[in-house]
């Protein structure tokens, strides 16, 4: 079973499909995710490479640390994805671009030690403290 999507940027130069069906999503209040967004946090949804393809990519690259690339528009500023750089097999899509977000679930938070401390927890996510996502694309609690 598949549940593909679209999704894009704010001009529409650059759009992408996502099978959201089996995808984790979550919440990132990491230091570099709040500066990246201009917000408290981002929303990601992440599925493995094959469920994932750029209709039309954008060419905005930023390596803003050793360990992965952020991905966004250069015509119009907004974040796409987040791809590791050490081969993972999956990528970080930033769930508001998608052209339906509402309907997909925030199933963990990670990085919680610097979640804005005005801002409360997800109800029913996983919380983690740090860097949970492994844990959290299992399903176990941090």
């Amino acid at each position: 079973m598949s549940d593909w999507r679209e999704g894009g940027c704010l001009c529409g130069a650059a759009r992408y499909e996502i099978d959201v069906e089996g995808a984790r999503t979550g919440n990132c209040h990491c230091r570099d995710c709040q500066k990246n967004a201009g917000a408290p946090f981002m929303t990601f949804t992440s599925v493995v490479r094959g469920r994932f393809n750029w209709v039309a990519m954008p060419k905005g690259e930023a390596h803003a640390s050793d360990i992965a690339v952020r991905r966004f528009c250069e015509k119009c500023g907004t974040p796409l994805t987040w791809e590791a750089l050490d081969g993972a097999e999956s990528v970080g899509v930033s769930t508001p671009t998608l052209d339906q977000p509402a309907d997909i679930p925030v199933q963990y938070e990670i990085y919680t030690r610097t979640r804005f401390p005005w801002m409360a927890p997800v109800a029913g996510a996983l919380q983690f403290d740090a860097d949970g996502t492994v844990q959290a694309m299992d399903g176990n609690q941090g």
